[in-house]
C-alpha cells in the first residue's frame, strides 16, 4: 500500500516574505517534532517495517559543501563514537554522491553494532536545493528497510519542502 501523504504547513517566520517549512504525514509512521526542530517518523505499521526511524531537520544552507568535506565530518562521527556510549563498532559502507531533480544527494551508508548485539543500518544524506538544504536520515535493524524508507521519504521531501532545483 503506498503511503498516503498530506502536507501541514507550519510558518517559520511572522513576516510575510518567510520560507514555510512543511511537517510530512505519513500513513503509517507516527510523527514527532522536536525542540530541536528534527522530525521523527517511528514506523507503527506493517508497511514501513519495525523498528525503522526516519528524520530530517532543516540545515544551514552550504551550497558550496562538497562530498570529500561531508565524508570527512562523518567519518570523524564514526571515530568519534565507536567504542563509546552504547556503541560498539560504527562503520561507513558507502559514499556517494547524485542529483534527483536538480537537487544535490549527498550521503552515507553507515553500519553500527550496539553493545546490545543489535545491529543498526544507516542512510544518512544532505539534500541541496538551490536555496535551502535538509538532512535525512533513515535507520533500521535491515538494509533492505532502511533503503526502501529512505527512498520513500527522499522523493517526498524533495517534492514537498520546496527545494527542487530550477
Amino acid at each position: 500500500m503506498r503511503p498516503v501523504v498530506i502536507l501541514v504547513l507550519s510558518l517559520l517566520f511572522a513576516s510575510p516574505v518567510a520560507a514555510q517549512e512543511v511537517a510530512l504525514a505519513v500513513e503509517g509512521w507516527n510523527a514527532e517534532t522536536r525542540a530541536d526542530g528534527v522530525i521523527y517518523y517511528r514506523c507503527a505499521a506493517d508497511n514501513c517495517a519495525k523498528g525503522s526511524v526516519v528524520s530530517y531537520k532543516r540545515q544551514p544552507h552550504r551550497p558550496a559543501l562538497t562530498l570529500a568535506e561531508y565524508e570527512q565530518h562523518h567519518r570523524g562521527l564514526v571515530q568519534q563514537n565507536t567504542g563509546s556510549g552504547n556503541v560498539k563498532d560504527a562503520q561507513i559502507a558507502a559514499v556517494g554522491e547524485r542529483t534527483v531533480e536538480g537537487v544535490r544527494v549527498m550521503h552515507v551508508t553507515r553500519v553500527v553494532e550496539w553493545k546490545s548485539g543489535n545491529v543498526t543500518y544507516t542512510i544518512e544524506a544532505r539534500l541541496i536545493g538551490p536555496d535551502r538544504s535538509y538532512s535525512l536520515v533513515s535507520d533500521a535493524p535491515n538494509p533492505d528497510w532502511t533503503v526502501n524508507n529512505y527512498n520513500g521519504f527522499l522523493k517526498r521531501l524533495i517534492e514537498i519542502a520546496g527545494i527542487k532545483g530550477g
